[in-house]
């Protein structure tokens, strides 16, 4: 069954929607919430869509908020092994932009159970949210999830977000692997991260590189961590400015939309029209 974007913005709409009422809570569900629900959702002996409550759909929009948190914290780890740590920090960097893909996913209401191993989708009827399966044996999440932003129309074309294919030479995915899987990589030395004025002294660089102008990681320029990390930092910035765009008095978002913790380093601006080769 295809990916159907139909209902994608509405989804996005009434899960955070659920959030921005008096009644719901401004903390994050306890672990698992989520994926235990879509577990139950897609029971396979029960073959009606199921029905919704708004305690439930919120959990989509939370997850996306908590998956763009994952996807800053694993950017700040990225920059801060940039010196002494190549291999970690390009993992870091690869998993900054895929928790991206995750976070934008969510959003419109896409999750893939690993143990029902099937991909759940949100549509809505008459105002209601409903689960459905959307495929059975469904590619793996490094594709799914950013065949799904790939595919959604507003993102068309659009650079930062591009199929995630690992036999393309230039992808994510390949570099990424590249990194996991290659034998006698021996880049190590004494591991120290940079202190917290480095690492907002980099992410001011990274903010400087111009929309757009970063090129995907080449599996054979490993570690390639520029390219890494620009591209991470620009899709984080995007995640932010479409929610932002969309939900101009979301409580909710408001309130997650700067993580104290980030607050040190990042500013989530991009300079437009700064430089357009990296410089890092």
């Amino acid at each position: 069954m295809p990916i159907d974007y139909s209902s994608a913005d509405n989804v996005l709409q009434l899960s955070f929607g659920a959030l921005n009422r008096g009644s719901a809570p401004l903390a994050f569900p306890k672990r698992g919430t989520l994926s235990e629900y879509v577990f139950k959702w897609l029971d396979p002996t029960t073959t009606s869509p199921h029905a919704m409550r708004p305690s439930e759909g919120r959990c989509f929009a939370s997850a996306a908020v908590e998956m763009w948190h994952r996807a800053i914290h694993s950017f700040l780890c990225s920059v801060a092994l940039s010196e002494t740590s190549p291999l970690w920090s390009r993992i870091a960097g690869y998993y900054s932009s895929h928790f991206v893909m995750r976070a934008f996913s969510h959003a419109f209401g896409f999750f893939k159970s690993f143990r029902r191993r099937k991909i759940a989708q949100i549509t809505i009827a008459n105002g209601t949210l409903y689960c459905r399966a959307l495929q059975d044996r469904p590619p793996g999440e490094h594709v799914f999830y950013w065949q799904v932003v790939n595919g959604y129309p507003p993102f068309k074309d659009n650079p930062l977000f591009p199929l995630n294919n690992e036999r393309d030479e230039r992808s994510d995915c390949a570099h990424r692997n590249f990194a996991n899987y290659i034998d006698h990589i021996n880049a190590f030395q004494l591991l120290r991260v940079l202190d917290d004025d480095r690492i907002k002294n980099e992410i001011d660089k990274i903010s400087r590189i111009r929309r757009f102008s970063v090129t995907l990681p080449e599996r054979d320029a490993y570690p390639d961590i520029s390219d890494v990390q620009i591209l991470a930092y620009q899709r984080i910035v995007s995640f932010q400015e479409f929610l932002d765009h969309r939900l101009t008095s979301n409580r909710f978002w408001k309130n997650y939309r700067h993580p104290v913790w980030s607050k040190p380093f990042l500013s989530f601006n991009i300079e437009n029209s700064g430089i357009e080769e990296p410089t890092l």
